[in-house]
């Protein structure tokens, strides 16, 4: 049986708990959100088994945990270590949903951190979206640092495989940031260009299912998503400007009416995508 702390409990946090006690296992949820009607909802609903709308109550609730779960936006994340991590002692673990972990990993090296990051989203967030399935069949991403033992992070993994994750690796702080950039920031500003084009909203009529497949995630949430991307700025910012040299590529052979080149990029694109498929079918068997 674990006691987990849950603070935030906004799309991730709100699923967080659902998908907690769907699981059927043994948890005890305590949680804190400043939005006093979520926390209401989730205790009308049995959810949590305590909760607080405020931080009066939150040393109580750390020391009642064997868990501490951040899931709000990282400024916030760094916020509230800063100011309560002297309540968490090394017999705790201290976790976060967060979607970027390198600064969440420089503010908790005197703690036994144990950072977590499912693959699963919604265009739309907050508790009212939330839901025990969103991450069903997900990917889970563990980022720990040296305080963590493999016990720790069994614990943190189990976490990750009752709330429907379909598979759990672990990672640096350095590579999970950088691979993010490339695998979520860039493909959300990649939709939110294309929605910002100006044959957007002419497109209607004219479009299939590949303008609908690519714009999915153009409906973001930007207080969240622009802090994430500034948070990352420097990984973004590469794998953004790799993006655009590829762009080029096909921009210039366009203007040399270069087919060979079209047909070249096009075939590479195949080969590397069926390499892709490969290792990923490869990796699903091993798993």
């Amino acid at each position: 049986m674990s006691n987990i702390t849950v603070i935030g409990m906004g799309l991730m946090g709100g699923s967080l708990i659902k998908a907690l006690k769907a699981s059927g296992e043994n948890y005890n949820i305590y949680a804190i959100d400043t939005n006093k009607e979520n926390i209401e909802s989730a205790l009308k609903d049995g959810y949590i088994d305590k909760g607080s709308c405020n931080y009066d109550n939150i040393k109580e609730y750390i020391e009642w945990a064997d868990i501490i779960m951040i899931c709000t936006l990282p400024s916030i994340a760094i916020d509230i270590i800063c100011k309560y991590k002297h309540l968490i002692d090394n017999k705790k673990i201290l976790s976060d949903f967060c979607g970027v972990k390198t600064d969440i990993f420089n503010n908790t090296k005197d703690k036994k951190y144990i950072g977590l990051h499912t693959m699963a989203g919604k265009e739309k967030g907050g508790y009212q979206n939330s839901s025990e399935t969103l991450f069903k069949n997900s990917n889970a991403i563990i980022v720990k640092n040296d305080n963590a033992n493999e016990n720790d992070i069994k614990i943190i993994e189990k976490l990750a495989y009752d709330i429907g994750s379909g598979k759990v690796i672990t990672s640096t702080a350095k590579k999970h940031d950088e691979m993010i950039a490339f695998t979520s920031q860039l493909m959300h500003i990649i939709a939110c260009g294309i929605v910002n084009h100006d044959n957007f909203l002419a497109s209607l009529g004219f479009e299939g299912n590949s303008l609908a497949d690519h714009t999915r995630v153009g409906t973001i949430d930007a207080n969240m998503w622009s802090e994430l991307f500034l948070y990352n700025s420097e990984y973004l910012y590469e794998e953004l400007d790799k993006y655009i040299k590829c762009l080029e590529d096909f921009q210039n052979a366009l203007n040399n009416k270069d087919r060979e080149k079209l047909k070249n990029l096009m075939n590479n694109s195949n080969n590397i995508k069926n390499e892709w498929i490969i290792r990923k079918n490869t990796k699903n068997n091993i798993n």
